[in-house]
């Protein structure tokens, strides 16, 4: 089940020269850990149909920079569905870092703690699949507004985000 929230992380995350020279082992990596359902399976093969529209990992960057950097509406930030521009949302990020560095992880420094490819880091790097699983239901509610909104957005990436309801 670790595996699988690396995994995902990596494909949430800005696509990678590494990632693209492996993205045909995406699937039975997923496949042999055993912890996705058939549904499941179906919106990673979806999402890898959507990464095999691109003849090289440039094309995919470009296209992941045009989903992400220009909507507000669609991105991978937790606290931005719970505070938008609160200053709560400050407090938040400081406690979520300072939680990350509890772990034993060292947070990018060019990153917001609330990141979600980050976050999966982190629950990645949990001993155990119930802690886990803890983390990934503290933030359903805010998966679920993502999805929501990647849904109405018709966004490639939503595969992947309906998958987080579902583990």
């Amino acid at each position: 089940m670790i595996q699988t929230y690396n995994i995902l992380s990596l494909l949430l995350d800005y696509p990678t020269a590494e990632l693209w020279d492996c993205r045909e082992e995406v699937l039975p990596a997923f496949t042999a850990e055993g912890v996705l359902s058939e549904k499941a399976l179906g919106s990673v093969r979806s999402f890898l149909d959507y990464v095999a529209m691109f003849t090289d990992v440039r094309s995919w960057q470009a296209a992941y920079s045009d989903l992400f950097d220009s909507s507000t509406k669609t991105n991978l930030y937790l606290f931005d569905m719970v505070y938008g521009t609160s200053r709560d949302r400050g407090q938040a990020m400081v406690d979520l870092k300072e939680e990350y560095l509890r772990a034993g992880l060292m947070p990018a420094e060019d990153e917001l703690p609330d990141y979600l490819p980050m976050y999966l880091q982190y629950v990645a790097n949990m001993v155990n699949e119930a802690e886990a699983h803890a983390a990934i239901d503290d933030i359903h509610d805010v998966l679920s507004k993502m999805d929501e909104r990647f849904t109405k957005e018709q966004h490639p990436y939503e595969p992947l985000i309906c998958i987080l309801k579902e583990i």
